[in-house]
């Protein structure tokens, strides 16, 4: 007999009920956590599979979205020669490694890092237009003391903007989405004169406005904490909208108005840009992954984002911000003490610039300044975000950009008094001796460029430390994989005619996400098969269960033999699935001591190379370390790290 739930599917209203948890199912448990298609890796991703298909002449039939894009490719190969196209061919097989690993960073660079550069400078350049409209013509070296001139500069030496922008995070298309929003919003966000505000925010709202809510709603289908941003940004604009100027120069707030922008632009475009996100989310898992819904259920309802750390409640304010700022920090605590009248501005400045004068410190009590709407903005987002357990450097980045907006302008001020200093601060320098005359005539240390050059030597070295030195070992070990693998492919499509590829298995036994896979290895004409250590939400969450990456972190030998087998006289162990010895097997030196022996006595395994990662200690030059010539020297012994060293003085140790 049919049970009581097929007896309800029957009917319309149990049909539409399990069709709807169907696609829930498939909504919360399809590729949540920010992963969308809305991301540029995503498509060019795509974008490479129909490349390579071309490149390796492969044609499937039975696919038509893949015969489109095929097709695609054709017809952008067919304006190329016979010869071309072949060298084009053979430049794709022997550089498909590089494309799909460095490729998606260079598209973020294009469409994300440039983009938000160039929305620092329009925002910038909006602000300094409302605060000074009477600003005095361009002389020479105008640049030092413009506001959009700092904010960029801030921008685009920033460290964190380097390590963040141009990887593949959903931060970063977060970011470029705000940021493209809030100078779209120049007019309605910052506003003008009452007046002509009023008259600006009738019942049409400019198709600028909502562009920049359509970008909202995607930015909210990418991370819905997006939202912490959106919202204030909707709501100031909707009070902005409210104030009326009467015809005797008064001012009365209208709560329709405000209702008005409020649904009218801003929820019915933001949804519009949701619904549109989602659309080609179908378009292109085809089922309806809607990845934001996911990301809710797993960090709000669930609470599993707390399972990959937990942090204070302040902790963005005493460590996140200082940390991503850098150097911008003071600057920014300077702003916000004018803004909030802590301290003033020194008045010895107001005989050379008028960006501190009498009118602008009037301008910064008033509600309406647009450094205070900024800071509207940045508060917010900082508040929301600090209410989940979990908290990481990178959820701040969609607001960095607004405070190198802030920063340029305390840089702005700086300058000005520095060219002040410089142009005649000091009187006559005659009495001063010849090297402080030489030194301040000469500008040495009052030029505004010495602070740009400051900007620069202490940002890079972060970024240059963080984005080459620091545990590159990951990303190393799988080029060099994908190189070994390469060769052998190649060796063997040369000497087997058979289409079948050739397989390898690679084992990761380290921590929990230590390391891209198939990104930095894919391999023309080979099938590479990863395995790493489970640490999945699955088994976090489960007090009963017992990650992987746990599993071996507390008993690398014990795991080790579990997993490959016993190796003892007597027989593997029963009740487990062993797994056949790899083709490469990655492990952390410091593991490697410990289970060393069986890789090579007992599995038959041979050291291939090491790899650096990180720097392990830095320490004074001592003189046994000349005596290893090779850090492969050091694997198999505990205690023993690779040693660089400096002018005979420093030594680095490396790990690996």
């Amino acid at each position: 007999p049919p049970s009581a739930w097929q007896s309800a599917a029957s009917s319309p209203a149990g049909w539409m009920r399990r069709n709807i948890q169907l696609m829930m199912e498939r909504a919360l448990h399809g590729p949540v956590r920010s992963y969308v298609s809305i991301l540029p890796t995503y498509w060019y991703y795509l974008a490479c599979r129909s490349l390579f298909r071309w490149a390796n002449d492969v044609r499937e039939a039975d696919d038509d979205d893949d015969d489109a894009s095929a097709i695609h490719v054709n017809l952008v190969a067919g304006h190329f020669n016979a010869n071309s196209q072949s060298y084009l061919k053979l430049f794709v097989r022997r550089h498909a490694t590089y494309l799909v690993s460095k490729g998606p960073a260079l598209l973020h660079a294009v469409m994300v890092a440039a983009p938000t550069d160039l929305s620092v400078w329009l925002i910038a350049s909006r602000l300094d237009n409302l605060e000074s409209p009477a600003a005095d013509g361009r002389n020479e070296g105008w640049h030092w003391s413009s506001w959009p001139f700092w904010a960029l500069a801030c921008s685009m030496t920033s460290w964190f903007h380097g390590y963040a922008l141009a990887r593949t995070y959903a931060n970063s298309v977060e970011t470029v989405c705000l940021l493209a929003g809030i100078a779209l919003l120049g007019p309605e966000l910052f506003g003008q004169s009452r007046p002509e505000l009023q008259r600006n925010s009738q019942r049409c709202h400019s198709p600028r406005a909502k562009i920049a809510f359509a970008l909202g709603g995607l930015s909210a289908c990418v991370r819905f904490t997006s939202l912490a941003a959106w919202v204030p940004v909707g709501l100031i604009i909707a009070l902005r909208s409210g104030w009326v100027a009467r015809r005797d120069g008064t001012t009365l707030f209208n709560n329709r108005n405000m209702l008005h922008t409020l649904v009218g632009l801003c929820a019915a475009y933001g949804f519009l840009g949701l619904v549109l996100g989602c659309c080609i989310d179908r378009w292109f898992y085809r089922f309806w992954a809607i990845p934001f819904l996911g990301n809710i259920h797993f960090n709000v309802f669930l609470g599993h984002g707390s399972l990959y750390g937990t942090h204070p409640f302040l902790w963005y304010v005493y460590a996140g911000i200082p940390a991503i700022c850098g150097m911008m920090l003071p600057f920014l605590l300077w702003e916000l003490a004018i803004m909030m009248k802590v301290v003033s501005v020194w008045k010895g400045a107001n005989k050379i610039t008028s960006l501190d004068s009498k009118q602008d410190d009037q301008k910064d009590c008033e509600c309406n300044n647009p450094r205070v709407t900024l800071l509207g903005i940045i508060v917010p987002y900082i508040v929301l975000h600090s209410f989940s357990e979990h908290k990481e450097f990178r959820f701040l980045l969609p607001i960095l950009p607004l405070i190198c907006v802030l920063a340029g302008h305390g840089m702005t001020r700086l300058s000005h008094i520095m060219r002040g200093r410089r142009n005649g601060g000091f009187g006559n320098l005659n009495h001063m001796s010849p090297l402080k005359s030489l030194i301040w005539d000469k500008g040495l240390f009052t030029s505004p460029k010495l602070l740009l050059v400051a900007l620069i030597l202490l940002n890079y070295p972060h970024l240059f430390y963080l984005g080459i030195i620091h545990q590159r070992g990951p990303i190393a070990i799988n080029r060099f994989l994908a190189s070994i693998i390469d060769k052998n492919a190649l060796e063997v499509s040369q000497t087997n005619e058979a289409e079948d590829p050739q397989e390898y298995s690679v084992h990761y036994l380290m921590g929990c996400h230590s390391a891209p896979l198939f990104s930095h290895l894919h391999v023309p004409n080979a099938l590479v098969n990863a395995w790493y250590l489970d640490c999945s939400p699955t088994c976090r969450s489960n007090p009963a269960m017992v990650c992987e990456s746990d599993a071996f972190s507390r008993d690398q030998l014990g795991f080790t033999r579990t997993v490959y087998g016993s190796f003892d006289d007597g027989g593997c162990s029963e009740g487990n699935v062993i797994k056949e010895p790899p083709s490469f097997l990655v492990v952390m030196q410091d593991d490697a001591v410990v289970i060393g022996n069986v890789l090579t006595d007992k599995m038959r395994m041979s050291h291939v190379a090491t790899i650096r990662n990180t720097i392990k200690s830095v320490s004074w030059h001592h003189q046994a370390y000349n005596d290893v010539s090779s850090y492969d020297q050091c694997i198999l012994h505990e205690g023993c790290h690779d040693v660089v060293t400096l002018f005979s003085l420093i030594d680095i140790h490396s790990d690996h």
